[in-house]
């Protein structure tokens, strides 16, 4: 299946890969900016109106399938974007900030902050949920003629013939077997042919990969830097919740999130929604050193604590999503362009670490590239030197003014711990940010397990002994505390398969032998992918007195964590089918 396959071509002026708040974002900003073109030229009679053909395309099965945020909006980018949203009847807010507090937690107790840090306020602000906020941002697409392809997954860009240029992005085939063969319902991806290619796929995107490698566009940058994050909505009571809240927590279960040197640092949130619904999730550095960190099971940990059982009484969980989180900031950001290409989103590490927000900087950095778009349509110029344009209308704009004062934000807390970390954040908010510090890779920091205290025993594959008294099934209706397998049936996420596994374990691409995962990597992390998986994908099982690593990837949530966090980089996650994947809607 190569070169020679006939394929079915679309040519388009953009094509942004991935319907996310970014990328609806910078096409809505593309469309009108065209449409306030054409309306200043009105009067001129040999002006011919310009209608782009703008493409964006979704691996999921819908827009929102794949979203999943703690979604406590910021409406900055919003509010340039589209200025009446609060007077829209279809916004889909779920309630309104009107009480917040921080609470810190031992083991067993807890204590609310007298004052929220500045940063973290949130009163009067929307609550949404991320999945519905992109459906109707992709409907407000669909109502400007913008062509919006649900699953449709980019597996490939394209080039000129000298590949000194992107010229748009070839779809992943379609009925291929687990032998790599093409099947009966083969159908070949399209090829998508765009004079710019704007590309946000949402965390380790594939094709921002692709693109980074091929430009090498991390020359003399930090590479990218992570979180992880479980998060879990449940339904409680009827009349339960009658105000929107936001309690933000630190501490316990994270033995780094209040200062010791070394620890694990992350923190949880929980936030009401519509329908006494109230959302709850917990993140985690991709770096931690303890190759045991599991977050799915310390967010069950957590939900046994006493301060919040007390907020989530009475709640079953139904639904359930995990994902990667970009937290390195403007430190940690890549050089954002390419010839005919664009980086935006969490794609690009458009998230500040500090407030936990990234929805409006991501819409920012989309809609800055819109007005790049723009620019280079009008002139026919596709060249680095005007993609270049994206980069400087960002440091132009107040996503430089609030992301560089963090840009060392969350190296410092990595190398240093929270103490120091905050203390040189204090410094760079009246000093000045200073020079970018250098960060290590996430995977780079794991420790071998023999450092570490015996770990929390599993029983079987993603139940653990401390928490069997309280596990519960999908079914049940006190569903509160659950293990992996029923938080994938709650996420939704269903793969065919009898399609080649999209998660390519090759210890033989690193040098290392192939049977790696049960010698070396046994013997120095204690298979770490058994854990820090929060989906059960990885397992380490006895067939025909071997063990042996099986990689159920049908469970996969496409969180990247294994991508990421993988001591020895051998797993490389790529789309699978697309419209696969999880089911989220609600998140």
């Amino acid at each position: 299946m190569g070169e020679e396959i006939e394929r079915e071509t679309f040519e388009c002026d953009v094509c942004f890969v991935g319907a996310g708040p970014a990328c609806l974002a910078g096409a809505i900003q593309l469309h009108k900016q065209f449409e306030m073109h054409n309306e200043a030229h009105f009067d001129d009679p040999d002006f011919h109106p310009i209608e782009p053909r703008i493409i964006v395309i979704e691996k999921g099965s819908e827009v929102g399938s794949h979203g999943v945020s703690g979604a406590v909006l910021d409406p900055q980018a919003l509010q340039e974007l589209v200025p009446d949203w609060k007077e829209r009847p279809d916004f889909p807010v779920e309630r309104w900030v009107e009480k917040e507090q921080m609470l810190v937690l031992t083991e067993n107790a807890g204590f609310s902050l007298p004052a929220m840090p500045p940063e973290l306020h949130d009163m009067g602000k929307p609550i949404i949920s991320i999945a519905k906020f992109q459906k109707w941002l992709a409907e407000n697409c669909e109502s400007r003629g913008i062509e919006v392809l649900t699953a449709t997954a980019g597996w490939s860009l394209l080039y000129n013939d000298d590949k000194t240029q992107v010229v748009g992005v070839r779809c992943r085939d379609h009925g291929i077997d687990s032998h790599n063969q093409p099947t009966e319902e083969y159908e070949p991806g399209a090829d998508i042919k765009a004079k710019m290619t704007v590309i946000g796929e949402g965390p380790r995107g594939h094709l921002a990969r692709e693109l980074i490698n091929q430009f090498d566009l991390t020359k003399g940058l930090n590479q990218m830097t992570y979180e992880m994050g479980c998060k879990e909505v449940l339904q409680l009571p009827k009349g339960s919740v009658d105000k929107g809240f936001v309690t933000l927590l630190a501490g316990y279960p994270l033995s780094g999130s209040l200062g010791p040197i070394n620890g694990t640092f992350g923190g949880a949130f929980i936030y009401s929604m519509a329908n006494d619904q109230v959302c709850i999730g917990l993140l985690a550095v991709l770096d931690a050193k303890d190759p045991s960190q599991d977050v799915q099971y310390l967010l069950q940990k957590l939900k046994l604590h006493p301060k919040v059982k007390e907020i989530l009484k009475g709640g079953r969980v139904i639904k359930y999503g995990a994902k990667a989180v970009t937290v390195g900031g403007w430190g940690c950001m890549p050089k954002l362009y390419a010839p005919g290409a664009m980086l935006v989103g969490d794609t690009a590490s458009f998230l500040n670490a500090v407030r936990i927000k990234g929805i409006h900087l991501a819409m920012k950095s989309g809609m800055l590239a819109g007005d790049t778009a723009f620019e280079a349509l009008l002139k026919s110029d596709f060249s680095e030197s005007m993609m270049q344009g994206y980069k400087k209308r960002i440091d132009a704009s107040w996503v430089r003014e609030e992301m560089q004062t963090s840009q060392n934000f969350h190296t410092d807390i990595s190398n240093s711990g929270l103490i120091a970390g905050s203390i040189r954040y204090g410094m760079a908010k009246y000093l000045g940010a200073g020079s970018i510090r250098k960060a290590h890779e996430d995977h780079t920091a794991i420790q071998n397990i023999k450092a570490f205290a015996t770990p929390p025993k599993m029983v079987s594959p993603g139940r653990y002994e401390d928490l069997m008294p309280h596990y519960k099934s999908a079914d049940d209706d006190d569903c509160y505390i659950i293990d992996k397998l029923t938080a994938v049936y709650l996420s939704g996420s269903i793969h065919d398969e009898h399609q080649p596994c999209h998660l390519r374990v090759e210890p033989e691409s690193m040098g290392f032998a192939p049977d790696h995962c049960v010698t070396r990597c046994t013997e120095e992390y204690g298979n770490p992918c058994e854990r820090f998986c929060p989906a059960q994908v990885y397992n380490m099982v006895e067939k025909e007195g071997q063990r042996k690593l099986q990689v159920d990837f049908s469970n996969c949530v496409h969180c990247k964590t294994c991508d990421i966090r993988d001591p020895y980089q051998i797993i490389k996650w790529v789309p699978p089918n697309a419209g696969e994947g999880p089911e989220y809607h609600m998140m």
